[in-house]
């Protein structure tokens, strides 16, 4: 097997995917780069490690490297650099979440992968859980095609105040960040959202909203409801989770520490309920194998990922909503 030979730039969420990589067999792990030395034997010591070769800055690695893909795991508000560089080597990037800090630099970061044709993938990594594509495929089939969702994603997040999540030129808040995922998984499964509504709260005094109730209108008819944010319990770890109704049934979708692990469903033509329990970190995998997998094999066959750019861009477009509508008190076309 050829391998892909991948550089992973941010070594804070980064260390996650590091670690998903280096168990993958079809991948070889060959730089690391982050500005810190806040790691055990600072970057060269993480990278020595894993036998990859260490940098201070992620453009140094793009350059230098003999690469096949590059994995850029930064905070948002310090990547467009690292992603023009890698389109104009013509390096597929795997792009961590949120896409982007707002819109019009979502819609930059975009013109400049367009420009150079560039294969990108955003790492939501929920859609490809076992568990949400069993229901995607079962909704093209038997269950048909969603009514009315209900989802939720909350649990407790709440870093402190001068932290990058809440920079609004970096993660720009939790519903950017994190809900993120809740929002992609929701698009994956109902398609492509129109309108929006939000009312939200911030009872722990955050530098911005920390939790909302928010519906969705999709293109197809479809509506879904959903409560998103970081005002959970710790002790409280089945998040997140989603109820669906559909033409020809219903399914139940749950989750435990941001996985989705387990599926029901029933037919309206039929009595029983049917249901598996599939965790994405089994035999050694961890939550983010299953995407890698397909970035992976994209890479190989020269092929854009299935979630790409417009998903990154439609997931920061409803954050931005729930903010305006939250502040406003209207509608959000989208």
């Amino acid at each position: 097997m050829t391998k892909i030979r991948i550089g992973v730039i941010g070594l804070r969420f980064g260390r996650q995917l590091v670690r998903t990589l280096t168990n993958m067999p079809n991948a070889e792990l060959v730089a690391i780069a982050d500005r810190s030395a806040d790691l055990p034997g600072g970057v060269e010591g993480y990278a020595a490690h894993y036998g990859a070769k260490a940098y201070r800055q992620g453009e140094a690695l793009i350059e230098h490297e003999d690469l096949d893909a590059v994995c850029i795991a930064t905070a948002p508000g310090a990547r467009e650099g690292l992603v023009s560089a890698a389109a104009r080597k013509g390096l597929p990037m795997f792009v961590e979440k949120p896409w982007a800090p707002d819109l019009e630099t979502a819609h930059r970061l975009a013109a400049i992968c367009r420009q150079h044709d560039a294969n990108v993938m955003v790492a939501f990594s929920f859609r490809f859980h076992p568990a949400i594509a069993k229901l995607r495929s079962l909704m093209d089939s038997e269950l048909g095609e969603a009514w009315l969702l209900n989802g939720e994603y909350i649990f407790n997040l709440n870093p402190p105040a001068g932290g990058w999540l809440w920079n609004p030129q970096s993660g720009n808040g939790i519903f950017n960040e994190n809900s993120g995922h809740l929002f992609d998984a929701v698009c994956y499964l109902l398609g492509k959202p129109v309108a929006l509504t939000a009312e939200a709260i911030n009872p722990l005094s955050a530098p911005s909203e920390h939790a909302a109730a928010v519906t969705v209108r999709f293109a197809s008819g479809a509506v879904a409801a959903l409560t998103i944010g970081g005002i959970g319990t710790n002790a409280h770890r089945d998040f997140p989770r989603i109820d669906v109704i559909t033409t020809n049934g219903q399914a139940r979708l749950g989750g435990r520490e941001h996985m989705w692990e387990r599926l029901s469903w029933a037919t309206r033509a039929d009595e029983a309920v049917h249901s598996i329990v599939q965790s994405p970190e089994a035999l050694g995998n961890t939550r983010y194998t299953h995407a890698f997998t397909h970035f992976l094999d994209c890479v190989a066959q020269g092929k854009q990922p299935s979630v790409g750019i417009d998903e990154g861009i439609t997931a920061v477009a409803l954050a931005m909503a729930v903010y305006e509508s939250a502040r406003t008190g209207k509608k959000v076309e989208l």
